[in-house]
């Protein structure tokens, strides 16, 4: 076999190199192919990728959404809010919350709940429900607000599960109820009145009948005496007795019926200003200072001139006799108006009575609007259930706070003059 030529050898040559080219160009297709594969794959991926993107930051904001929305209804409660864990660290305490509690809820989060809120009946409540089988636990305390003003609260306290009933923490409901108390209070010393008034006038009448007859018995007995001055004595002491019990029976009719007061118009700055001025009922000793806050506008109300001047009158004799030693006396009459003046709104005038006396304790507090019930040697006890029951008629209100060796104040609102 003869030696392939020169010329055969570069042929050969060529067809490798055309065949490697050929394959070059073959792998060069599929990798331009399957790079515009991976492109459109790539274009899908990032449409996903932006999609899902999209649809992650729709649901944050909606998540962000929802907890704005909880958190404005949290703070928009007129029920303060406070959420501990379980190892009684607090996560959550609203704007209510420090509010009534006089505690910055910024400064509050993420500590023990015995030292960031400074009322052992929290962390008590707290301690008792993880002991107890009931769902949840209710008490009523009484705090110092802000404004040094004592108020009562209502303190319930929950437990907190998730979905599968593990314990997560305890929440804490605190809710002003001063008012309601107040109102309940009201509600039963007016039941508690009525039923006194309905007994204290058929007594009074039973009373009464007797008594004329004894007068009468003395009148004869003062004629048959001929002027001897000894025997004119005892039917004296008698009449004087009987008029005495006639006076006190008077008022306590007074007390029994209810008023039914004039509706005409009454300005309670002048009505104050002549009970000071010129009642010659009334003697402000020297060692009492008085200050009187009158209202700019005309405290105008509906009511009857003569029946509240009589209440007036006395609750300041009452402030006056509570500071044998001296002492300051405050008047204040405002009006409390709606925010809204382009509305129909009742209104009511505000009248003010503060001592700095000797006070009332708690256990008296409860029993000073009842009749015959009176901390003085002398008096019949009628004077403060006989206010009451004009106010009532007027459809006012009376409250009185006071601490014993502080001082009273007697807070009388009623209806304006519309």
């Amino acid at each position: 076999m003869a030696d392939p030529t020169e010329e055969d050898k570069k042929q050969k040559e060529l067809e490798v190199l055309r065949d490697a080219f050929q394959a070059f160009n073959e792998t060069t297709q599929h990798l331009q192919k399957s790079y515009e594969t991976l492109q459109e794959r790539i274009k899908d991926l990032n449409q996903e990728l932006e999609k899902k993107n999209i649809e992650l930051e729709n649901n944050l904001q909606e998540k962000e959404k929802v907890k704005n929305y909880l958190h404005n209804i949290l703070e928009s409660l007129t029920s303060g809010v406070i959420v501990v864990d379980e190892n009684q660290s607090i996560t959550t305490l609203s704007q209510t919350a420090g509010a009534l509690l006089n505690l910055p809820p910024e400064e509050c989060l993420n500590r023990p709940l015995h030292e960031a809120v400074p009322y052992p009946l929290f962390h008590t409540m707290v301690e008792r429900l993880k002991e107890s089988k009931k769902g949840n636990l209710i008490q009523d305390e009484e705090l110092k607000n802000a404004e040094g003003r004592r108020i009562k609260v209502r303190i319930s306290a929950s437990p907190v599960h998730d979905a599968s009933g593990a314990r997560l923490g305890t929440v804490l409901i605190v809710q002003d109820i001063t008012e309601l108390k107040q109102l309940e209070e009201e509600a039963e010393r007016n039941d508690r009145l009525r039923a006194m008034g309905e007994m204290a006038a058929g007594i009074a009448h039973e009373i009464r009948n007797p008594l004329a007859s004894i007068e009468l018995f003395a009148s004869v007995m003062k004629k048959d005496s001929q002027g001897d001055p000894e025997k004119i004595k005892l039917p004296d002491h008698i009449v004087s007795g009987v008029k005495n019990m006639d006076r006190i029976i008077s008022s306590l009719l007074l007390f029994a019926k209810s008023p039914e007061p004039s509706r005409k118009q009454c300005n309670i700055n002048d009505l104050l200003r002549g009970i000071l001025e010129s009642n010659t009922d009334l003697q402000v000793p020297d060692t009492v200072t008085l200050y009187c806050d009158y209202c700019k506008d005309e405290p105008l109300v509906q009511g009857d001139k003569e029946l509240l001047q009589q209440v007036f009158l006395n609750f300041i004799r009452n402030a006056v006799q509570a500071m044998p030693d001296g002492g300051d006396l405050k008047l204040r009459i405002e009006k409390n108006r709606s925010a809204d003046d382009n509305t129909y709104h009742r209104h009511f005038i505000t009248t003010t009575i503060s001592d700095t006396g000797v006070g009332i304790s708690s256990a008296n507090r409860e029993n000073i609007f009842n009749p015959f019930f009176s901390t003085k040697d002398k008096g019949t006890g009628l004077g403060l259930a006989i206010a009451h029951n004009i106010v009532k008629a007027h459809q006012g209100t009376i409250d009185v706070q006071s601490r014993e060796g502080e001082g009273t104040t007697f807070i009388v609102n009623l209806p304006g003059w519309e």
